[in-house]
Order: C-alpha cells, then structure tokens, then sequence
C-alpha cells in the first residue's frame, strides 16, 4: 500500500505545484497612465475602496506609470495627479475590468486653454 501512496502523493504534489505556479494570480501592470501633455505631472495616484497606489516621481511628455490592479471585475477607481507648475491637483473616476489578457490606458492631457483632462482609451 505504502508503495502506491507516496508515488500517488508525489505526484500529486509535483501536480499542485504546476499548476499554481501557471495561475493568473500575479498579473502585473493592467493599467498604465500616460502623459501626453507637454508639462510634467507628479504624484499620480490610483484610489480604489481599501487601496491607494501611489507613483511620486515627475512624469514628462509621453511617460508612463504602470499600476497592477489585479483581475477585477467593474472596478470603480479615481486617477489624481498633481500640475507641478501650478500645484493643482486633477482627477477622474472611471470603472473598468482587469483581466489578464488586456490593458486599461488612461492618458492625461492639457488643451490650450490650459484645461486638464483624464480620459480612458480603451
């Protein structure tokens, strides 16, 4: 019997090991903020219930943050960021899904009245 145990158990295990070692469950950089203004940005910031991301460093003309938002279904989240030059902030919420065959865009842009937008592309 015990001859048939441990092969059936390690097998079983090598098994288990596979297959989370193939899950979804790290799905990295599904949402990505882009600037396509010609003025630097700071402080990006993704708001969802219980989470805050947070990306502090200066994003310059066509720059990008990356977030991962896991795989997620209608998720509502707010996108902030902060005008360096005028030291204003700026938001948008949008609500998406995250799954892991596809990547959300959210650009940012400035028109020339000076008006900032957050928009999603996808």
């Amino acid at each position: 019997m015990n001859r048939i145990l441990y092969p059936t158990l390690f097998v079983f295990i090598i098994m288990t090991l596979l297959i989370s070692a193939c899950s979804d469950k790290n799905i990295k950089n599904n949402l990505v903020v882009g600037n396509k203004s010609s003025e630097t940005i700071s402080n990006i910031v993704i708001q969802r219930v219980g989470k805050s991301d947070v990306m502090g460093s200066n994003l310059k003309h066509n720059q990008h943050s990356y977030f991962d938002m896991g795989l997620q279904k209608k998720c509502t989240y707010k996108v902030e960021f902060e005008d360096k030059n005028n030291q204003s902030t700026c938001s948008n919420e949008f609500t998406s899904d995250f799954n892991k065959d596809e990547i959300v865009n959210i650009s940012v842009l400035k028109d020339n009245s000076g008006k900032w937008s957050i928009i999603i592309e996808n």
